[in-house]
């Protein structure tokens, strides 16, 4: 009879660790590019949203001027009851989920609509939105 050597290979303990980290250092990554692609079109969202409510107020405001007076305080229930708007309540949030602010612009009278998290995001990334 002859005698069969069976070699074990084991996992050592380093080996698992070195997997464990690229593993998590690969996760981080991809993490973190994810929330910047997630902030990233969350602008471009606020930044379409902007573009509809005001081009709907100011077609709402010619065919009706009286509106001009109120628009700050009932530009939602004008966003609610236009019927160019398909789906009203997208429309009255910016892409972080809050309010438009808007206003008469006391310098030439046009209606401004902007978000505060927008106004955010374009400060701290200033080559993506230049107006």
């Amino acid at each position: 009879m002859y005698a069969q050597s069976i070699q074990r290979r084991f996992v050592t303990l380093i080996e698992m660790m070195i997997v464990m980290f690229l593993i998590a250092l690969i996760t981080g990554v991809i993490a973190y590019n994810y929330r910047g692609s997630l902030d990233e079109g969350k602008a471009f969202k606020t930044k379409a949203g902007i573009e509809k409510v005001k081009t709907i107020l100011n077609l709402e405001v010619a065919k009706a001027p009286q509106l001009r007076d109120s628009i700050a305080s009932d530009w939602q229930k004008i966003i609610q009851d236009s019927p160019l708007v398909h789906d009203p309540k997208a429309l009255l949030k910016d892409g972080w989920g809050e309010d438009y602010q808007v206003y008469i612009d006391d310098s030439n009278g046009e209606i401004d609509v902007t978000s505060r998290r927008f106004e955010e995001y374009k400060k701290k990334n200033q080559s993506l939105f230049n107006d």
